[in-house]
């Protein structure tokens, strides 16, 4: 994988959202899922915590990318993000 290659980001609503480097995208992904296999279903709160204490610290701002990386795997149909009890959880789509 080129450092320099990038991955089109979707949006809740199926439209296009921000384009990131592919290698920033796939190692957040990455460490998000192993997180959310872990758990089970997770708080968003908590997933975030998780996964900057396990990242290293890159440029940019690490939980926007979190975020974007979320709404983009939800977009696609792989996680499910509940409100539940005014809090938001991330878990597997069934």
């Amino acid at each position: 994988m080129r450092y320099n290659e990038s991955i089109q980001l979707l949006q809740s609503n199926g439209r296009a959202g921000a384009s990131i480097v592919k290698y920033r995208y796939e190692k957040i992904k990455k460490t998000m899922l192993m997180i959310i296999r872990e758990a089970g279903v997770i708080s968003f709160e908590e997933l975030s915590t998780r996964t900057l204490k396990r990242l290293t610290p890159f440029d940019g701002n690490n939980q926007w990318y979190m975020e974007a990386i979320v709404i983009d795997l939800e977009a696609r149909g792989q996680l499910e993000c509940p409100l539940l009890n005014g809090q938001l959880f991330v878990r597997f789509a069934k």
